[in-house]
């Protein structure tokens, strides 16, 4: 079913609450009324005909004069997607809340509130997510402006250069120092007779000159001072001169359980994440996540940066999957300027993303069995990964953040070079696979940590809006690659890898495991296809001189490692998005973990966090 059919549907239904539909959009959107979002969105979700089952993104637009909320749904079952927008004013903007509808809402509603200020009525625990709780304003709305500093901690940059003592840009500071460093003595004893000769000499042929400045004193971190540029409190005084750090408890104490923090810098978190844990003993009652450590803004430095320029930045959603933050982001600009990519381009694509996929299939899966005491695997997938990164590093130079997608297609070839070390080395690497799977995929005290814990059905699945293997670990074939097909993935043959509960349930953590393992056999497979069909040709398109597409809306998506990595980029005609929303993976799956938990030895929640493969930039941004 279309667009435009939903909308008839729509309409048909709830008439007067249907506001209008925005059918030029590449994505096109019904525009409803707020008092009725709630009900127009169970209708779509419960209706056999249309049954979205999937929130895939829901986000904000601060459009100036109004604040819109944006829900991106799909159908899983019938395989056709629709956008709803909600328009509410900016000072005390409320909607009814649909977490219990699709429960990955209230992550999403979380962030909308945080960052826009919206409120959601019936909403569960409506507070902010990514940034401190005595954060002042919402950095997504036009007007925000940084009030300069947070608890003593200001914004100029040149505070901490300067309590460093670093060199001055006053020439005459400098000369200053210059002429101290000449005028002292070779040593604390008495000058030499040449130096005392010299210097007679000179006081005969030279006027009195005034007596040497001091050199500054660079203060120390412990000593009080201010920023010689600003005045103000420098980054390195003392605790005194801060204000006091909001360190309010982050959840009410619960009378018989014992309440500890896991991380943000616990080994097995997987970055710098938090883990709230109500425990009675080694049985855990509650585990809040707590995110947004890492958060960086991303999303708002894109507003502020030309397309092209936002595409390094991508690298660092998530690092150990880049090259499909690239993609994803050149899809998105590609979408607005409607260019079409060279095939051979394509190919490289395909062969880079795959590469990359092995890539972060290895770490996930390696620190797994690292997580749960298995030191070696960890150290073989090392060996492998560093063959491939040998290999990415021919393609684009780099070893990690990976930048090798450009708007309209690639940075450069892939030579015969790389094509011939690739194919002897995937040779190789399937025989490795089966070498793993003895060392520890198989092994008994492994799969007893893994398997029948924790399980996720895939109603549960869908419900959180879990993607990649996560999602197909419970049995759900969707990927992207297939349902809704990009580049060349339509002319390559592979299997959908579901979770069969090979050593427990369907959907239990070692079907999460095993699905990454199988994974990477499927990618050998589709790289070894790629460079048989890789065609001669251009390998990137021809573009304005300046990337400046026409006012659209669009949500591109790839089928990252971690799942289906979203991009909603809004277009107002000129060369910088007016707004970027990206959605991805480890955020949803990070919502899944207070649900799970109940029940759960402290030692599993090890083994969970490990299963959902989370990476802490990709969920904070």
């Amino acid at each position: 079913m279309d667009a435009a059919q939903i909308h008839a549907r729509l309409v048909e239904r709830f008439a007067e609450a249907v506001l209008g539909f925005e059918q030029e959009l590449i994505d096109p959107a019904i525009a409803v009324a707020a008092g009725r979002i709630r009900e127009i969105a169970q209708y779509l979700r419960d209706d056999a005909a249309l049954q979205m089952d999937f929130l895939r993104c829901l986000t904000g637009v601060d459009r100036r004069e109004t604040l819109e909320v944006v829900y991106h749904l799909l159908s899983t079952v019938h395989l056709h997607t629709i956008v709803l927008k909600v328009q509410v004013a900016p000072d005390g903007a409320r909607v009814d809340s649909v977490w219990d509808l699709w429960r990955t809402a209230e992550w999403y509603e979380r962030e909308a509130f945080d960052l826009l200020g919206i409120g959601f009525t019936g909403h569960p625990d409506l507070r902010r997510i990514m940034m401190p709780d005595d954060w002042e304003g919402h950095p997504l709305r036009k007007d925000y402006v940084f009030s300069g500093e947070y608890h003593g901690i200001t914004a100029e940059r040149s505070d901490g250069l300067d309590a460093f003592g670093a060199p001055a840009t006053d020439k005459k500071a400098a000369q200053a120092r210059g002429a101290a460093a000449a005028a002292a003595p070779p040593s604390a004893e008495e000058p030499s007779a040449t130096a005392a000769t010299v210097s007679a000499e000179v006081a005969e042929t030279t006027s009195p000159v005034e007596p040497p400045v001091a050199a500054e004193k660079t203060p120390r971190i412990d000593e009080p001072g201010e920023s010689p540029s600003t005045g103000k409190a420098s980054r390195l005084s003392p605790p005194t001169a801060f204000q006091p750090a909001m360190h309010t408890a982050k959840a009410d104490p619960v009378e018989g359980y014992i309440q500890l923090n896991m991380g943000p810098h616990h080994p097995a978190s997987h970055g710098v994440l938090n883990f709230l844990l109500f425990t009675d003993g080694e049985i855990l009652s509650r585990v809040i996540p707590d995110v947004g450590y890492l958060h960086r803004g991303m999303e708002k430095l894109a507003e502020s940066m030309p397309y092209a320029s936002t595409m390094p930045y991508t690298d660092r959603i998530d690092y150990l999957a880049s090259m499909f933050g690239n993609w994803g982001w050149a899809l998105a600009a590609e979408k607005l300027l409607g260019i079409e990519v060279p095939p051979r381009a394509e190919f490289c694509r395909v062969i880079a993303g795959e590469l990359n996929r092995i890539a972060s299939h290895l770490i996930g899966t390696g620190s797994t069995s690292l997580d749960l005491g298995a030191f070696t695997p960890f150290v073989h997938w090392l060996r492998e990964r560093e063959t491939v990164n040998d290999i990415m590093e021919m393609i684009c130079g780099a070893r990690l953040t990976y930048n090798y997608m450009r708007i309209g297609g690639v940075a450069r070839d892939i030579s015969q070079q790389v094509v011939d070390k690739t194919r002897r080395w995937l040779d190789h690497f399937l025989g490795i696979i089966d070498e793993f799977d003895r060392l520890i995929s198989f092994n008994e005290i492994f799969v007893k940590r893994l398997a029948n814990v924790a399980v996720i059905s895939p109603q549960d699945a869908l419900s959180w809006g879990l993607v990649g293997p996560n999602l197909r670990a419970s049995g759900v074939a969707w990927d992207l690659r297939r349902a809704e097909p990009y580049s060349v993935y339509p002319e390559l043959q592979f299997d959908l890898v579901l979770g069969k509960g090979w050593r427990g349930q369907v959907g239990d953590a070692y079907d999460r495991f095993y699905c990454r393992i199988e994974e990477m056999r499927q990618s050998v497979g589709i790289l070894r296809q790629a460079f048989d069909r890789m065609p001669e040709g251009e390998i990137r398109a021809e573009l304005p001189r300046k990337i400046k597409p026409a006012a659209n809306e669009v949500y591109s998506r790839v089928e990252s490692a971690r799942g289906e990595m979203g991009f909603y980029v809004v277009s107002d005609g000129t060369d910088k998005p007016y707004r970027a929303r990206y959605r991805t993976g480890s955020f949803t799956s990070m919502s899944i973990i207070e649900h799970l938990s109940p029940g759960l030895m402290v030692a599993d929640l090890v083994a969970l966090i490990g299963s959902l493969d989370v990476i802490a930039p990709e969920v904070d941004r």
